[in-house]
């Protein structure tokens, strides 16, 4: 007989305790552990405002790449090509030139007889100029630049 009541008590323990569990997970809707969804607990850190650092405006010249350019007589024009600041505005002696989304600018100016100084100048929205001068002799002479 005792061992039929010690058996019934240890059933009733075990139905108790189940039940308990059961209303546990029920109350705080907790889904069992077997069907838990992983929870990305990784919070991304707010965005600070970070002041912007404006790009330096410059100008560098591809084509001719130095300064000093020698051509025949017979040579009536001059193709300059360069780079500088996207939306910068660039012009070749005087006559504004179209640039890419990139910089990239390529324009043409007539030579004169003779020794020809070609300025050209790029600038940007806040009024910064940078300035390069090719020189350009026509007759078959080298002659220097001036910057």
């Amino acid at each position: 007989m005792r061992l039929r009541i010690g058996s019934a008590l240890m059933a009733l323990a075990l139905v108790v305790s189940t039940a308990a569990v059961a209303l546990a997970q029920a109350d705080d809707d907790t889904p069992p552990m077997d069907d838990a969804v992983p929870v990305d607990t990784l919070v991304a850190a707010p965005a600070m405002d970070q002041p912007s650092v404006a790009p330096t405006l410059f100008l560098t010249l591809v084509n001719p790449v130095e300064q000093d350019v020698e051509v025949p007589l017979e040579t009536a024009q001059l193709t300059i090509q360069g780079v500088t600041l996207p939306g910068a505005v660039v012009s070749i002696d005087g006559d504004l030139v179209d640039t890419d989304d990139q910089g990239n600018f390529v324009g043409v100016t007539a030579l004169d007889e003779g020794a020809n100084e070609i300025e050209v100048v790029a600038s940007d929205d806040q009024g910064n100029q940078v300035n390069d001068a090719t020189i350009s002799g026509r007759a078959n002479h080298r002659v220097s630049a001036e910057s």
